[in-house]
């Protein structure tokens, strides 16, 4: 039994949180909002008060708070905010922590934002008295939990050999398909994951529109294709954009990064625009159906 810390305790976080208690082990929970924290320990879990009880009482803490994208930036507030609280108490404590990262981040973010921060406010020495890996997650909203349960794979970056062992065993009882690799490969894997997604569904949303011209019915098409066991059903069913809490910022993000690294984010720009045209469409039938 391990004993895990969860640090912001939303979506990514409960379901995490939640699903290493299921398999046996000893689980807090902290957010700075105290209704989730309410929410939880009405369900008989054991929450926090403050991010230093709950980092001094757990060998592990999973750091999942929010990385929005705003202005088609990511925006590192709150993992900036984290960082400044968890070398405080790091540098209070004499045991050896592993702290691991769920949020979505961009390549280069774990080494020259958060190694960093640690390297430099740290009294600690990392690899001695702390780790750090990033351990992006792959739930969706509305079956977070079940998603934990069942996953295709588990990503995990590292930059220190052995850094992520006690990591690999939780996550053994779930899945064999562990992939341990470097930090930048991870947070590449996770946004790669993601905007693959939302291409898919731009894509079939564009022989959507396609079908409607033709006089054509979408959901056989969709579900034409869908059978080809290479392309699967997920994200091929026309009529709306992508939405949701990952698909259109991490896209818009990745697409920031692209052209900060000289790179024209084409496809990526498609997509983005495509998804744009679905949300206007939407917007014009539900006006329309409002006003008939």
């Amino acid at each position: 039994m391990s004993r895990i810390g969860i640090i912001g305790s939303g979506v990514v976080g409960s379901a995490t949180g939640r699903g290493f208690q299921k398999l046996g082990h000893d689980v807090k929970f902290f957010d700075i909002s105290k209704s989730k924290l309410k929410e939880l320990a009405n369900l008989g879990y054991k929450t926090a008060n403050t991010l230093d009880e709950t980092v001094s009482s757990t060998d592990i803490c999973f750091v999942c708070v929010n990385t929005p994208t705003k202005n088609g930036e990511q925006d590192l507030s709150q993992v900036l905010s984290v960082l400044y609280d968890l070398t405080n108490v790091i540098n209070g404590i004499d045991d050896y922590k592993l702290i691991v990262f769920r949020s979505t981040m961009l390549p280069g973010t774990i080494r020259e934002v958060v190694v960093n921060h640690f390297d430099k406010y740290c009294r600690g020495k990392r690899g001695v008295n702390y780790d750090i890996c990033y351990n992006p997650e792959f739930l969706r909203q509305e079956t977070a939990l079940d998603d934990f349960f069942r996953p295709d794979r588990v990503i995990i970056g590292e930059d220190r050999s052995g850094a992520s062992h006690s990591l690999r065993k939780l996550y053994e009882e779930l899945t064999g398909n562990i992939i341990v690799t470097s930090f930048e490969t991870a947070e590449l894997i996770k946004y790669a994951s993601n905007c693959f997604l939302s291409l898919k569904i731009s894509f079939f949303n564009e022989i959507g529109m396609m079908c409607r011209n033709l006089g054509i019915d979408d959901k056989i098409v969709s579900l034409g294709v869908s059978l080809d066991k290479r392309i699967g059903k997920y994200g091929t069913e026309t009529g709306r954009p992508f939405d949701g809490m990952c698909l259109p910022k991490d896209t818009e993000a990745l697409a920031s990064f692209a052209r900060r690294q000289s790179i024209e984010p084409d496809l990526l720009q498609v997509v983005l625009d495509i998804n744009k045209k679905m949300e206007d469409l939407t917007t014009k039938k539900v006006i329309r159906g409002f006003r008939d």
